[in-house]
């Protein structure tokens, strides 16, 4: 298990927290871009929405970055009226950037030219499993001519 895992589960396991990592619905972000909106603090909509305060910051700068690129609102603007600072933004842009090359780079790795050991011992056991298949096969053929 994770450190995230671990700490997701110690949240849910928290009233305080009980929504953490569940799903969005429409009437929390609703709930959530209201109150942004009006200057309603990120540890108050925590509270009303059993989650954590770093998750209401990064839902808010989801919501921000959607709007702006759904309407080309300008992201500062967007930033004020949602009581977000710029900083967070760009934080939270930096790390995605940083969780997608990671992704690509395992990617890349697991779908490199030489087969890892792993792959080779599944294949090997395909292999000999198909070999008995075709021998059952040939049996059973043998069987049915008999009767």
């Amino acid at each position: 298990m994770t450190t995230f895992q671990k700490k997701l589960q110690k949240d849910r396991t928290n009233e305080e927290t009980s929504n953490a990592g569940l799903k969005w619905d429409i009437e929390d972000d609703k709930y959530l871009l209201e109150s942004a909106t009006n200057k309603v603090s990120v540890s108050e909509i925590a509270k009303t929405l059993k989650r954590t305060d770093g998750s209401i910051k990064t839902r808010i700068i989801i919501n921000i970055l959607n709007k702006c690129d759904e309407t080309r609102t300008n992201l500062d603007s967007l930033c004020i009226q949602y009581n977000i600072e710029r900083k967070d933004v760009d934080v939270y842009l930096q790390k995605k950037d940083l969780r997608e090359k990671k992704k690509t780079q395992r990617i890349q790795k697991s779908n490199s030219s030489f087969p890892s050991e792993e792959r080779v011992e599944i294949l090997q056991a395909l292999t000999h499993m198909d070999k008995k298949l075709n021998m059952l096969d040939d049996k059973l053929s043998t069987i049915l001519k008999k009767v």
